[in-house]
Parts: structure tokens; sequence; C-alpha cells
């Protein structure tokens, strides 16, 4: 073990989750969007949630740089993730009919700026396109879209979503489970069972093995064992945008 829109499409709210100083995460359940405190075992806490009502309509908001309510941040979402600028053909990690929102905060800039304006984050997996999208809440529009160069940090649903990609694979797996197993005694099937994080993972000139994630969205992750140390996991990262595990040196 280791040491330490502005249009009149009607696209639902993402299933997806959030991340960011805002929220840590969130998913849309039955027009509620409901946030998970954290990814993996963690305590009592980690089955918390929160819910955030739907709102497609403008809400009372607050100071220019006041933190925002939660009905300005699902105001902000609908209005980013509905905006004309998204594609037809969008899609989250899970393959459903939205974009992943990566995060969503007060937008940097002029601090004595009269304006509600707010940045939302998303991503696309079906072109593998990170949007930037400046919402304005006090106009209830998208003041301006970008296609961003950077891949933001993984939320804890893509987290998710990787360590079954990763747990699924037999042979990609292999070690990491005789590992906890051996540490454990027990064996490592669910992603309840380890404290998990995750970063977004950019190959640099000395990686072998994963050129693909120069391009998609790739996923490096660590394993803590309760109330202990670390599996080793540093020979792999899962591609989301490929489902499909890779290792690398």
């Amino acid at each position: 073990m280791q040491s330490p829109p502005r249009n009149t499409r009607t696209r639902r709210l993402p299933y997806v989750i959030l991340g960011g100083g805002v929220v840590a995460a969130a998913a849309i359940v039955g027009g509620f969007m409901a946030i998970p405190a954290v990814s993996g075992a963690s305590g009592a806490e980690s089955s918390a949630t929160e819910e955030l009502e739907k709102v497609t309509s403008k809400p009372d908001l607050g100071a220019p740089r006041d933190p925002l309510s939660p009905d300005e941040l699902s105001y902000a979402i609908h209005l980013a993730s509905t905006d004309e600028s998204v594609p037809d053909d969008v899609t989250s990690v899970d393959g459903s009919d939205a974009p992943q929102v990566l995060s969503v905060d007060i937008a940097n800039g002029d601090v004595d700026a009269t304006g509600r304006r707010v940045d939302v984050y998303l991503f696309d997996y079906t072109s593998n396109q990170t949007f930037l999208q400046r919402v304005d809440l006090t106009d209830g529009s998208v003041e301006s879209t970008s296609k961003a160069g950077v891949q933001p940090p993984p939320t804890p649903d893509e987290v998710d979503y990787a360590f079954g990609v990763f747990l699924a694979d037999a042979a990609a797996s292999a070690a990491v489970r005789a590992e906890y197993a051996a540490v454990t005694g027990d064996e490592l099937a669910s992603i309840d069972q380890l404290a998990v994080t995750g970063g977004a993972f950019v190959p640099d000139a000395g990686t072998l093995g994963a050129d693909a994630c120069g391009i998609d969205r790739c996923v490096e992750m660590q394993f803590r064992v309760s109330g202990g140390g670390y599996l080793d996991t540093t020979g792999f990262v899962v591609d989301l945008s490929a489902k499909s595990v890779i290792g690398i040196k």
C-alpha cells in the first residue's frame, strides 16, 4: 500500500454531477437535483443529500458577489445547458442527452460589477469539448460561450463512473483487487468499500500509453482503504470518453 436558453428548446436539466466551489455534486432525480456529499466510503455523511428544485424562471437574485442560492444555481444550470450554443447531440458521461455540468460559480471579473454573472463549465462527451458559459442571471441569458482548452477536475459522478469502468475490467483491476484482498481479507466489489478521489489526467512527454488522453476525458484515481493507506493505482487511468482502462508508465 502507498502513503499518502435563450431559445425555445426543451432540453431537460443535465442528469449529472456538479463540481467546483459552489457545490460538490448534483444529479437530477424526479425534477430535483440531489447532491451527494462524497464518492465512495466516508462515514455516515456519505449518504447525506440536499435537493435543488428545478428552476426555469428567474428567481430572486442576490447581490453581485453573494454566494449563489440553490434557486440561482439551478437557474444558471438551466440557462447554460439549454442555450443554443450547446450542440443538439450533446451527451454526458453516462450517455444521457444532456451536457455534463462540471462546475458553477460566481464569475471572476470586476468586483464593482452590478450584474449577477455566473460561470458554468459544461463537458460534451460527444465532441470531447469543454464549454464555458458566462450566464447573466439578471437578463436570463448566456452572455458568452467559449470552448475551454483545459480539462477541469472530474466531478464525483464522473469518478464514480470511472471506478465502475475500472472494476468491470477484470484484467485491468486484477492487481488492485488482489491488493485489497490482501489488506482487508475481503473481495473488492463496490466503490462503497473505498474512499475514492480523482483528478483529470493529461499526459506529459514522459507518459507512455495514454496518447488518447490528450483529447479524450481521462481520470486518474486514488483508492484509500478505510482506516488504512492507499492502494497502488499508478499504473492506469480511465478514459471516460472511450469507456476503457488504459495502462500507463
